[in-house]
């Protein structure tokens, strides 16, 4: 450094010798430290009008200025020293012709410059840690001017974010992000604390304006230089699993999963979807019927579970993964048993073979089957084997036999609620094989009447539907146990899915039902939080419309899209306004709201759980809310609120569903057989995947009587197709059991018809 300062200084008199004695006397002076003297020799020089613009001369006039602010003595006396030192540096560096010419000035005189930047920047850091953004910007891009300064460059950048001028902030922090990243990387060096800013800055950014790959060559180039970062470990982490969310199921998404738990291997998130995406994938193979694919993925997976013993986190892993750690043959058990239970029946079936190959090479002979078959652990599991394995073996005698002994032995049993539905099935497995016996058919019976209502009473309503349909066929002569079935179904459901969905808002206190209250804050753009008690109870309400409706395929709540949906009400509640289309001049304008508004089922509700009823009771004639809470197709949605607002985000397309299913089976809102009276809304809607243009819907009372209605117009656009009528009756005059028969018309004339009796639920 020394060497370069009398360079500098060698440069500089060579370059005053032609210039007057004025020139002359302010450098002796300035090299004798007589610095009051110097000041006043070099103003004389300045008169001169080649010397004004000589950078050299307008240098040494800086240099004399700043070692004026640096003598104590002088300080005082010379307030703007400081200023003067900036402001003639500067002027120096643009007498310079040309931005060569002007970089070139800047290196040889290096050193002077960086002593400047610091001093400079001390004096904004200063402005800049009061708060006084504006004040300390100038001061900063003059440091930026002098030279290659990245703590000038960061901290002039977030000035300019704090200021909200993102397109210059977002400038400065990619300079100093790439000068950070290959100082460090071709040096080594320690990495200061604001150094991480522009990479958790620009890496934030480009996630909120969701430019992902931008925003994880940011984290990356971060994690590089600094790997244990909290900060840029949630953000790789967030990012990560926004990543996951665009890849489909497959081969890539669990490629994808497991290269997350190699950075955070105890993760709960990621635990749970490499477990979903195997099973995903097994149950694929399954279906498919790839007995080889599925075997070798099998394999992989349990050596993977089995290699999670090694890691030091196995204790806090096998927190989320019940699989972690265990032997093969554990594994293979463990996960037959999960596909049964989570009715993956033919994933279930591959798996007990693989379970029983591990026991014996040669289990799935017939007569090693016949034996190995009524040791597996569940009935169901049982149930499910014998089926499929007799499907793909029918000729095989020695199974169906041991199918019968099997089944008569638990027929003798006390049987319990779970073992139930396995134990129907495998009574009419031996019904089929063996029609001449009667104990099969009778017992099948009494085991179906008994499960709806112990299913009912369990809480199982779904499968309380399933068995009531099939029994309701089977058994006419049992009409009227099976109507007095239906209405507890219909009651109990009610009770714990609907009112024991209720959310209560701050300052009513109930026990078991959790509280509600926006934590957000509008003026400073902060949306709220969410807690979990509060989502389940709302993903338990709309599910519970969409069973009543008839429907099988349940939605869920997911953590991103009610992320969405707090900053799309935030957005709202900035605005006092509610808006499919918000526009970026809108308070709180954030991208991420912006495409939740555009998805989502608005309503000035402040309370979740009313908000997803007022939905379904929309008095508007296309009844669309309704319509998008009822669409088959939906598997993820998501649920915000505020103070005032309530936004659903309910439009969605993932669900992979038989695009027959709903051609000949209709979601109806009263729903067929009974619905709540207090549910019985004044629009009527029936959906069903066929042309419902020229449609036509008539309604009778339980005397016959012909009930005059309203249809409003056929529109489209809304979920599945559907028609929407109001029937002239008063729902809060109706008696208990008031009964009705729809009869819907297509133009094919095709016909549905259907009953709905209105049940007056007292709690």
């Amino acid at each position: 450094m020394r060497f370069s300062i009398l360079i500098s200084l060698l440069s500089l008199t060579i370059s005053l010798s032609a210039q007057n004695k004025s020139c002359d006397k302010a450098l002796k002076l300035y090299e004798q430290k007589n610095y009051k003297s110097a000041d006043k020799a070099i103003d004389k020089c300045l008169l001169e009008t080649y010397s004004s613009k000589n950078p050299n001369i307008l240098l040494l006039k800086s240099k004399i200025q700043l070692a004026i602010f640096n003598d104590k003595t002088l300080a005082e006396k010379y307030p703007n020293a400081l200023k003067e030192a900036l402001k003639y540096a500067e002027k120096a560096i643009e007498a310079n012709q040309g931005i060569y010419a002007q970089e070139a000035f800047k290196k040889s005189n290096e050193a002077y410059f960086y002593q400047l930047i610091k001093i400079n920047n001390k004096e904004a850091l200063f402005s800049y840690n009061g708060n006084k953004f504006s004040k300390a910007l100038p001061l900063f891009k003059k440091s930026i001017f002098f030279g290659m300064d990245t703590i000038s460059m960061v901290y002039g950048a977030d000035c300019y974010w704090q200021l909200e001028q993102w397109d210059e902030s977002l400038n400065l922090y990619k300079k100093s992000a790439e000068i950070i990243y290959t100082a460090v990387l071709d040096s080594n060096m320690k990495v200061a604390g604001y150094q991480r800013t522009p990479f958790i800055r620009l890496c934030e950014y480009y996630i909120n304006h969701k430019l992902y790959d931008s925003a994880y060559i940011y984290v990356k180039n971060g994690r590089a230089i600094l790997p244990n970062d909290p900060d840029l470990n949630v953000l790789t982490y967030n990012l990560m699993r926004i990543q996951l969310e665009k890849i489909p199921p497959s081969f890539d998404y669990l490629s994808f999963t497991q290269n997350g738990l190699r950075d955070f291997p105890a993760d709960s998130f990621l635990n749970h979807r490499e477990n979903s995406i195997y099973i995903y994938l097994l149950n694929g193979m399954a279906e498919a019927k790839d007995n080889r694919q599925f075997d070798s993925l099998f394999t992989i997976y349990a050596s993977s579970k089995a290699d999670k013993s090694k890691l030091n986190q196995l204790a806090q892993i096998k927190k989320y993964d019940i699989f972690a750690g265990m032997s093969p043959i554990e594994f293979s058990l463990a996960l037959t048993e999960y596909f049964a239970n989570s009715s993956l029946e033919k994933a279930a079936y591959y798996a007990a073979k693989n379970y029983l190959k591990v026991k014996d090479e040669q289990a799935l002979s017939p007569e090693k089957m016949a034996q190995y078959i009524p040791t597996l652990p569940q009935i169901k599991l049982v149930e499910l084997t014998y089926r499929f394995y007799i499907e793909e073996n029918p000729k095989a005698s020695v199974i169906t036999k041991s199918l019968s002994e099997y089944t008569s032995k638990k027929n003798k049993e006390i049987t319990q609620y779970y073992d139930l539905l396995p134990l129907i099935r495998l009574n009419e497995m031996c019904k089929k094989h063996f029609p001449k016996i009667p104990e099969f058919t009778n017992i099948q019976k009494n085991y179906r009447l008994r499960l709806i209502n112990e299913s009912a009473d369990s809480g199982d309503f779904r499968l309380a539907r399933t068995i009531w349909i099939e029994a309701s066929k089977l058994y006419p002569d049992q009409a009227k146990n099976l109507d007095i079935s239906w209405k507890k179904i219909v009651t109990n459901d009610f009770k714990i899915n609907y009112f024991g969905s209720r959310i209560n808002l701050k300052g009513k206190t109930e026990k078991g039902v959790p509280e509600y209250s926006w934590n957000g804050i509008a003026d400073s753009c902060k949306w709220g939080t969410i807690s979990d008690d509060v989502i389940l109870n709302a993903q338990q309400r709309i599910n519970y419309f969409r069973r009543m409706a008839g429907m099988t395929e349940m939605i869920s709540l997911t953590k991103q899209d009610n992320e969405m949906c707090m900053i799309a009400v935030l957005m709202c509640e900035a605005n006092r306004s509610m808006s499919h289309e918000p526009n970026d001049g809108w308070r709180c304008f954030i991208p991420a709201g912006a495409d939740a508004l555009q998805n989502a089922i608005l309503s000035k509700d402040a309370n979740p759980a009313i908000a997803i009823t007022a939905a379904m009771g929309q008095n508007h004639t296309t009844v669309g809310n309704r319509r998008w809470l009822l669409y088959p197709n939906a598997l993820y949605m998501g649920i915000g609120t505020s103070k005032s607002y309530t936004a659903i985000k309910a439009i969605d397309e993932s669900r992979g569903l038989d695009t027959l299913k709903y051609q000949s089976q209709f979601i109806a809102w009263p729903p067929a057989n009974a619905c709540p009276k207090m549910l019985v809304f004044k629009k009527w809607s029936f959906s069903i995947d066929l042309d419902l243009k020229d449609a036509s819907v008539s309604m009778k009372d339980a005397n016959g009587q012909m009930i005059s209605l309203n249809q409003e117009p056929y529109a489209i656009g809304y979920g599945m197709n559907t028609i929407v009528w109001e029937p002239n009756i008063n729902v809060a005059t109706l008696s208990d059991d008031a009964l009705f028969h729809i009869t819907i018309k297509l133009k094919n004339g095709k016909t549905f018809n259907y009953t709905v009796k209105v049940i007056d639920i007292k709690l």
